[in-house]
């Protein structure tokens, strides 16, 4: 039975159900389908909607936490059914925030928005167009020619891009937002397999693309189209061990390289794709045994062991970049650096030498890089988000300033040994090294690298400048992300880094999904190398 009435609030949506079944129900705002979701037993609305009697079971369910700030003006929200017919629904008019204008939900580039199965805001091939999936499998099919050709017939489609073309009847999923390849390796030693993706990556750029590695294991290929972003392509990494295969990043099962190849041709909106040699045994290990009927708002539930070993063998090279990601790409305009340096950087500004070059790691749009080369400073600038990068770059060029702005991930040990290389043999002189925001933002093996980056800077003397929030009450750093102030100086001393000094200020602070400053309590830090 679909739902028969529906009340939006601040909070989320109340409808009257009288049948659950863990069903799926789509959300529809302005007649667009937004996000999907499952339909709970104990998802009961805190307060029944007047009129309505005691035995009406009203469900509820609250707005995705990406999706609340976005809900800006006056919109009909309607609620089906997934496979119902389209007049099979409830909906209803509301504004959340008394706007009687019209909601504008997308991107600064008039893209409409979705949440997507991972609970951020991105994009559907459903709201693109024919012409925009034709482009995405023209490219799919070029990445898929290099990668045969590098390794062979051993390339097959997958994820939505096997669902679709299995399920729906040769067609993609509306509701997914990439092409998706993955090959099985020859290879069986984990080591050798992660080199050989690494070797792939770069037969990929070599061909002109742009390659983004999200893991040892997981490669993006990324087109734009006219001038902004357009779509992109995955490309995972398989490989069978002692009798197991091994499918970043989920699949960890029995198998045989006979189960998998040769590869067998499936229709992808008319083209010709390869897909393993059982195509419904991927997809059972990929959605589990209920991949037959659609849910929209599917989400992988990786077994510990094997998101365990993925990680140790893959790592993860993407914590976190697609939030902050998020704050350049989804904002309804373009986002702009500041003008005035910050604390941090005028503290550094004040007592580094003369003629020192400065390195801002996690530059972000570069308002720090930029001022300090107002004020007559060498800058380089590293982050790893090429949106927030581009933005400095045009920024730079308006205000005629050189700063050498290049995407880095501290996350990538062997990206950081290679730029702190380039750098040291570079400056005969001593670097000045410029880390606002940074620690809080990088997980453990993160702030490793900064360290070993900052030993190999220092060594001719020089100092980093770093600061820590000291508020763990700051509700925009999530709980893991707080640190203690001994823990990271214990951290910096494995790398012969002593702090110089180290002084309790108060700022305002922002961070990735929480906006909004709040004066929070932070240790500035100032590290020398200890060469004794």
């Amino acid at each position: 039975m679909p739902p028969r009435s529906l009340w939006p609030s601040a909070d989320g949506l109340a409808y009257e159900s009288a049948d659950v079944a863990g069903r799926v129900l789509d959300v529809l705002l302005d007649d667009r389908r937004v996000w999907s979701f499952r339909d709970r037993p104990d998802g009961v609305a805190p307060e029944r909607p007047p009129g309505v009697d005691e035995g009406t079971r009203v469900g509820f369910e609250p707005w995705p936490p990406a999706l609340l700030p976005h809900l800006r003006g006056t919109f009909r929200v309607a609620l089906r059914t997934v496979g119902e017919d389209a007049g099979a629904w409830a909906e209803a008019e509301t504004s959340l925030d008394g706007d009687p204008g019209p909601l504008r939900l997308a991107d600064r580039h008039g893209r409409p928005l979705v949440v997507n199965k991972w609970g951020r805001l991105g994009h559907a091939l459903g709201d693109a167009g024919p012409a925009m999936v034709e482009r995405m499998l023209d490219s799919m099919d070029e990445i898929r020619a290099l990668v045969q050709a590098h390794l062979g017939d051993r390339v097959y489609v997958t994820g939505g891009s096997l669902l679709g073309p299995v399920r729906e009847d040769g067609h993609v999923l509306p509701h997914d937002d990439d092409a998706d390849l993955a090959y099985l390796s020859r290879l069986s030693v984990p080591v050798d397999v992660v080199l050989e993706a690494f070797e792939l990556g770069r037969v990929l750029a070599g061909a002109g693309h742009r390659v983004l590695r999200l893991s040892a294991g997981h490669l993006q290929v990324l087109v734009e189209h006219e001038g902004r972003p357009d779509h992109y392509v995955d490309v995972f990494t398989g490989f069978l061990l002692e009798g197991r295969w091994f499918q970043h990043f989920p699949i960890r099962t029995e198998a045989t390289e006979e189960d998998l190849l040769p590869p067998v041709t499936v229709l992808v909106e008319g083209r010709p794709e390869p897909a393993p040699r059982d195509p419904e045994r991927m997809l059972v290990e990929l959605f589990g045994p209920g991949w037959r009927v659609p849910d929209p708002a599917y989400q992988f539930d990786i077994p510990p062991e094997t998101a365990d070993r993925f990680y140790g063998w893959f790592a993860d090279y993407n914590v976190e970049r697609e939030g902050w990601e998020d704050e350049v790409v989804l904002a309804t305009e373009e986002p702009r650096p500041a003008r005035a340096m910050s604390g941090l950087a005028r503290a550094l500004h004040a007592t580094a030498p003369d003629g020192a070059p400065v390195l801002d790691l996690g530059c972000g749009l570069g308002s720090d890089a930029l001022a300090l080369a107002a004020a007559g400073r060498t800058v380089r600038a590293v982050d790893f988000s090429r949106y927030a990068l581009e933005t400095a770059r045009r920024a730079a060029g308006e205000r005629d300033l050189d700063v050498a702005f290049d995407v880095l991930n501290l996350l990538d040990t062997r990206l950081v040994l290679r730029l702190g290389a380039e750098l040291a043999a570079g400056h005969p002189g001593a670097w000045t090294v410029l880390g606002r925001r940074l620690l809080n933002a990088l997980e453990d093996r993160g702030r490793d690298n900064v360290f070993r980056l900052c030993g190999m800077l220092l060594r001719r003397g020089g100092t980093a400048h770093l600061d820590v929030v000291a508020n763990h009450a700051h509700p925009g750093i999530a709980p893991h992300r707080h640190l203690r102030l001994d823990d990271v100086l214990a951290e910096a001393a494995r790398h012969r880094l002593v702090a110089d000094e180290v002084v309790l200020c108060t700022e305002p602070v922002s961070w990735a999904g929480a906006p909004e400053e709040r004066l929070t309590d932070l240790w500035r830090i100032t590290l020398r190398r200890r060469n004794s």
